[in-house]
């Protein structure tokens, strides 16, 4: 056999895509095994391509001279796969058929478009409270109480801080995407950036009932991070916590210093993560299935706490259990031990 003839042959037998051929009857003449995996038969030559079982329920997606596209569904764990076959015409009646599993693509493609409608939502509620406080004020700003005005404009601060807590996010999970995230770290105060965080998380806890109990002793305050950042880290992780369990319940939020570094953890009383969840926690849009359904948010805060956690040299990790509720443990370096250390 010509040495191209071997090398095509290789070729054949070593793609990852399914690659079928049919003789002028439409009977499968030749297919590598790629064909056998993701077809899911133990024979295939000499079958009738368009009466195999996935094949015969495809759909036409696109249609042009050279080609047809299609896509059939098949059971795939949780969510139905997606195969995509490509059928062009050969000349002596014959044709070529590559299967391609497309599962991944569909699924990002449905999280993209899942993510875009959750974008929608969530800033909705933010603004329709602008919208309508800002009504309130432009209608009666001469005659209305200083106590109803002062209400107002608690509720236009509120909203205005999800609004750029929700940018935020948004913003950071594309620098992420892109490699350009940056975190600037030096001394800060561990408790002023608790305080401020506070600011947009309490609202959130009031409306659910929701205690917040606080343990930071003082030698667990001070550390090397950026503060702007690691309230963003408090804030993403309280509401988390708020978010996901349920009324009544507590919050706490407790430090401790260990090796040179203060431990953080947040810890909530809600449902907890199945433990063949909990590796993907961190993936942007990723929500667990226990709570996605009653709860909202973009699946983007933990991705996002752990780019600032890693930038400022610290780790973070998650420790949770159905019906025992979730805790998120994250660590930063000491701001006197760096100072210690630089002096040596």
């Amino acid at each position: 056999m010509p040495l191209a003839q071997v090398a095509f042959a290789e070729a054949f037998v070593a793609l990852t895509d399914g690659i079928l051929l049919t003789d002028t009857t439409g009977r499968v003449a030749s297919a590598n095994p790629a064909a056998f995996r993701i077809l899911g038969e133990e024979k295939l030559l000499g079958q009738v391509f368009e009466e195999l079982l996935l094949i015969s329920g495809a759909t036409t997606v696109e249609q042009t001279d050279g080609h047809l596209v299609r896509r059939a569904w098949f059971p795939r764990e949780e969510r139905m796969g997606v195969l995509e076959i490509v059928s062009t015409p050969l000349p002596g009646n014959r044709a070529a058929h590559t299967v391609r599993d497309v599962t991944a693509q569909a699924e990002l493609l449905r999280l993209k478009e899942e993510f875009l409608m959750e974008v929608a939502h969530e800033l909705r509620t933010p603004i329709s409270a602008l919208i309508a406080s800002l009504d309130l004020v432009v209608e009666d700003v001469l005659t209305m109480p200083r106590e109803e005005l002062e209400r107002l404009a608690g509720t236009l601060r509120r909203s205005g801080l999800r609004l750029e807590h929700l940018v935020e996010n948004l913003l950071d999970a594309g620098s992420i995407e892109a490699g350009t995230f940056q975190v600037r770290a030096g001394p800060s105060s561990l408790r002023h950036a608790l305080s401020e965080a506070l600011a947009f998380v309490q609202p959130m806890l009031e409306s659910k009932g929701q205690r917040l109990t606080t343990v930071l002793p003082p030698d667990a305050d001070r550390v090397m991070a950026d503060e702007r950042r690691t309230t963003q880290v408090f804030a993403n992780l309280i509401t988390n916590a708020s978010r996901y369990a349920p009324e009544g319940t507590e919050v706490t939020v407790r430090a401790a210093t260990a090796d040179g570094f203060v431990r953080v953890t947040v810890a909530d009383e809600g449902p907890g993560i199945p433990a063949d969840e909990q590796n993907r926690l961190f993936q942007r849009f990723f929500r667990s299935r226990q709570v996605r359904e009653q709860a909202g948010g973009l699946g983007l805060g933990l991705a996002i706490c752990r780019a600032i956690v890693h930038a400022q040299g610290g780790d973070i990790a998650i420790e949770s259990e159905p019906g025992r509720g979730t805790s998120v443990h994250f660590t930063l370096p000491k701001a006197r031990h760096l100072a210690e250390e630089a002096g040596d």
